[in-house]
């Protein structure tokens, strides 16, 4: 290898440090110039003519140089910074005060020192290599000869290893993320309810206020922390944990009423309160906005969790009113995500807006807040009163987009004492009936027409008919309900104490029933006040319907009478 002269330096090209960009080898100082001629003075003297008194003033002058360090130190710290000004002055003080014999190993050790904080980009390679030469000049080449020590220096020069340090990387620029088919295997879907809940997915459950949708996640989250069956012999399903979100019922005084009422197991359902600020002090509002992250790391510590319970999902949009599509799916889609992700099925409650478009609007879009709710969602389902019974709720679907259509369910609720002076909100018994009709059939018939899809009118129209059928006097209530089959106002299997129409018309006219004659041949009748008191038919006349005792009529329930048993096949079963 070539040694390196100070004549030649090795690069002349600029260098990063920590302080900035290094600059070419800066100009002798005053103190170096002075120096560097001393000793070059000193070894152009021909070796006979060195005397005492010559050696003496070029100790002297090394001497010098060695205590005006401090001022070459802060001269270093200006130009290289102070930790590289440190380095050069302690390589300096350490050879110059190191023993006549050990000067040469020190001066190594200097050079890989120096060699270090090169490497470490304290300072550039020449500003080492020229101190070095400068050390090594100031002691006569520690007896060895000028092309020795460039060598050295030389050596140390090329075992520096400096690391490349990385270009900045470009901008990430957009893309589109892709997955192979043919990479990809198949998963088998997963249903916790079968055919009505996938697991991984976002299913919606929404209807009027009132209705009863809170009390059917509380069933939802008893049957899954139980492992129990859904009703209908629609099968069972593996015991998991429930997270649960309520917005508007309190915890202690109504959702843990209510679940202890629905049989729920309490140690496996884990309902949020709250989350912390952004800095983990305080209190606030859980928001699937900012917040996922929050939900997702508490299904992981809690394990097992199988169902997450959303109600209502407007609670917690973050301030988002949900009625904008780009929005709304800038939250619902992390959820959805996750859910899928974590093989956990997401139920979350939603309203119904009131009808528009003259009627025609579908069921679909009648849940509550944008499009995007509904699109989000794999599954979709209305909780509707029954328009005949207005104690009877209908479960029903409106969207599945991994099954097939599956039947309506019939519900109803009950109120339930948990413990001395506790009372839960109503509680869900499931009856075997099923609905075979679809969700915008049965809406428009909770408004405008009866459950069964025969035609009924609204109140006017039932109360027209009663004023012209009981005009005469009274009336036998089998009669009246043969007369509003006919007129297209009554299903052929319902009631009319079932029939809210016909319940508010008889309201609205002040319509009065009776209890007519005894034994065996009595019967009730309707009569409007004021009218002739004698009913339109005789005791005893003929109808297509038999004795009235067994079957008292539109006045079960209704005007003190007691309830009329139902046959075996339609009494509820009660699922936990």
């Amino acid at each position: 290898m070539r040694p390196l002269s100070l004549a030649s330096p090795v690069s002349a090209d600029p260098t990063m440090n920590r302080d900035g960009p290094f600059r070419s080898r800066a100009p002798l100082t005053a103190t170096e110039k002075a120096s560097r001629a001393a000793v070059l003075k000193a070894s152009q003297e021909p070796s006979g003519s060195l005397t005492a008194a010559v050696f003496t003033e070029m100790l002297d002058e090394a001497a010098a140089m060695v205590a005006d360090t401090s001022a070459l130190e802060s001269t270093d710290a200006r130009e290289y910074g102070p930790h590289a000004a440190q380095i050069l002055s302690g390589c300096w003080r350490d050879v110059a005060l190191a023993p006549k014999e050990s000067k040469r190993s020190v001066f190594e050790e200097v050079a890989k020192r120096m060699g270090d904080a090169v490497a470490g980009q304290w300072l550039p390679k020449t500003v080492m290599m020229d101190r070095l030469q400068i050390i090594a000049e100031t002691h006569r080449y520690f007896g060895l000869k000028p092309d020795q020590i460039q060598q050295l220096i030389a050596d140390a020069a090329e075992a520096i290893r400096i690391p490349q340090t990385t270009p900045a990387s470009a901008p990430l620029k957009r893309r589109l993320i892709t997955h192979r088919a043919s990479d990809l295997q198949p998963e088998k879907l997963v249903w916790v309810w079968p055919g009505r809940i996938p697991e991984g997915k976002l299913v919606l459950v929404g209807g009027p206020p009132g209705l009863g949708k809170s009390q059917l996640t509380a069933f939802m989250a008893s049957t899954i922390s139980n492992g129990g069956d859904w009703p209908c012999n629609e099968g069972s399903t593996a015991v998991g944990n429930v997270i649960f979100m309520s917005a508007e019922d309190g915890i202690e005084d109504t959702i843990v009423p209510r679940l202890m009422a629905a049989g729920a197991n309490l140690d496996r359902v884990h309902i949020v309160a709250s989350a912390t600020k952004p800095d983990g002090t305080g209190r606030k509002t859980f928001s699937l906005k900012t917040d996922a992250d929050l939900l997702e790391a508490k299904a992981n510590e809690i394990r097992d969790v199988r169902l997450i319970i959303v109600d209502p999902i407007s609670a917690y949009m973050g301030g988002s009113d949900g009625n904008g599509n780009v929005e709304t799916r800038e939250v619902l889609e992390p959820l959805a995500e996750m859910a899928n992700r974590l093989h956990i099925a997401v139920v979350a409650v939603t309203h119904l807006n009131k009808g528009g478009g003259g009627g025609n609007q579908t069921a679909l879009n009648r849940f509550s807040g944008s499009i995007a709710f509904i699109a989000a969602a794999r599954a979709a389902f209305a909780v509707l009163e029954d328009p005949e019974n207005d104690e009877r709720r209908f479960l029903l679907q409106a969207k599945n987009n991994l099954g097939p259509k599956c039947t309506g369910l019939v519900f109803r609720m009950e109120q339930r004492v948990v413990s001395e002076g506790i009372v839960s909100s109503n509680i869900i018994f499931f009856e075997n009936e099923q609905v075979s009709q679809s969700i915008d059939e049965a809406l428009t018939a909770s408004e405008n027409r009866g459950a069964d899809g025969s035609q009924t009118s609204g109140k006017e129209d039932v109360a027209e008919f009663l004023t012209e059928v009981l005009a005469a006097g009274p009336v036998d209530v089998l009669e009246v309900e043969r007369q509003a089959r006919l007129a297209g106002l009554l299903g052929d299997t319902k009631r009319i104490r079932e029939n809210k129409s016909f319940r508010a018309a008889r309201k609205y006219l002040g319509v009065l029933s009776k209890h007519d004659g005894f034994g065996p041949g009595s019967r009730y009748v309707l009569s409007l006040p004021g009218a002739p008191c004698a009913p339109n038919l005789p005791i005893g006349a003929h109808s297509r319907q038999g004795a009235h005792m067994e079957n008292p009529g539109a006045h079960d329930g209704i005007e003190g009478s007691s309830l009329v048993a139902q046959p075996d096949s339609s009494k509820p079963r009660r699922l936990q």
